[in-house]
């Protein structure tokens, strides 16, 4: 199968449309990129002659991707149609789709991906590879539109392995945008998952689909090192940064890591933190100094304790957020921090002093 992934913008690297297409092209399917702020998608795609569009879309973006498919699907069908071909299949994955599956409903959505995409796909284009006019639609994590009735599959487990993926296909966006790959800071992961259930982040509802998964799973350290490492002989690299939503939890990773990172690669890094665990075991801001992180950043959201401990359930008190702060300082790394204005029942008031309180927490 030949799939294009269709985006409308890039800020910097996708992860998971990079993981995608590693699995498909090492499944034997070819994949593909078009961006539309930088050229024409439709013309891209008449030129690649796709079977399946691939979108990975946030909430607040989903009707543009649907007026995108609608464009690409009254190009490619009419073409696609006179050469005996069935028409394009059109799939939308990511955060939309995985928290509001309904929109499976929406004209011109073929199918939709919940949770976790790299087996999904590949089952995906493995299924529409072998179809003669009809496909297996008992596919985990996919929900089908056939003629109108909607074909609902539970997901499956959630990857616990993650060092058995490939590497992210990163020439896949550093070829269309010159500039990601110029630059000298690139961005990584090495897990996936939280523990915690912040009311403003996905994690507490992704886990309501994966019940009784482990919440955090960790890629092994030789194998962030040894993608890191094909980074940095291809492209420029002097600064990597972990996206990990908690970079944080197990301290035999972070001891591995801190002996390794600085013999085998030696770059400063960015990483999330979160300030109790600092707190509650200071070995692990040890361990990032060590290991020669050179920022971090955790998350403050509010200094008003009923605002931050009931509505956002961070449970955290204001005096670990100033103690951590000043322990990643006095460790000589520098710490930025993520702050919400405007809560639900707050006051301007209470802004001005989640303001004050990055100020006591030296951030």
């Amino acid at each position: 199968m030949r799939v294009l992934f269709v985006a409308t913008e890039l800020s910097y690297e996708p992860q998971g449309i990079m993981s995608m297409s590693a699995v498909l092209k090492q499944g034997g399917h070819d994949a593909a990129l078009t961006v539309a702020d930088i050229e024409d998608p439709v013309a891209y795609a008449l030129n690649f002659k796709p079977d399946i569009l691939a979108y990975s879309v946030m909430t607040g973006s989903q009707r543009g991707y649907f007026e995108l498919n609608r464009r690409l699907r009254d190009e490619l069908n009419p073409r696609r149609a006179a050469a005996g071909q069935k028409p394009v299949f059109s799939v939308f994955g990511g955060p939309h789709p995985t928290f509001f599956p309904d929109m499976i409903t929406e004209p011109g959505v073929d199918g939709i991906c919940v949770g976790e995409g790299e087996g999904a796909m590949l089952d995906l284009a493995d299924a529409l590879a072998r179809r003669n006019g009809t496909y297996d639609t008992n596919l985990p994590n996919w929900w089908f539109n056939v003629d109108g009735e909607v074909v609902k599959n539970l997901p499956r487990p959630l990857i616990h392995d993650l060092s058995a993926l490939p590497h992210p296909d990163r020439a896949l966006i550093y070829d269309k945008y010159p500039d990601l790959a110029a630059s000298k800071i690139k961005h990584f992961i090495s897990s996936r998952g939280c523990p915690y259930a912040c009311t403003y982040c996905f994690n507490h509802a992704y886990y309501q689909i994966y019940k009784g998964e482990r919440r955090g799973q960790q890629r092994s350290v030789d194998d962030v090192i040894a993608e890191v490492k094909a980074v940095r002989a291809r492209w420029p690299l002097e600064q990597a940064v972990f996206i990990d939503d908690l970079f944080v939890i197990y301290n035999d990773w972070l001891e591995e890591f801190a002996e390794k990172w600085p013999r085998e690669v030696g770059l400063p890094f960015f990483a999330n933190v979160r300030a109790n665990l600092l707190v509650k075991d200071p070995y692990k801001v040890e361990l990032l100094k060590k290991a020669g992180c050179g920022t971090v950043s955790m998350g403050i959201e509010a200094a008003n304790d009923r605002i931050r401990v009931e509505l956002l359930k961070r449970r955290m008190s204001r005096q670990d957020m100033i103690d951590a702060g000043r322990m990643v300082r006095a460790a000589g790394i520098h710490i930025t921090a993520t702050n919400i204005l405007g809560l639900p029942t707050s006051t301007l008031e209470d802004d001005l002093d989640t303001m004050r309180l990055n100020g006591e927490a030296r951030i």
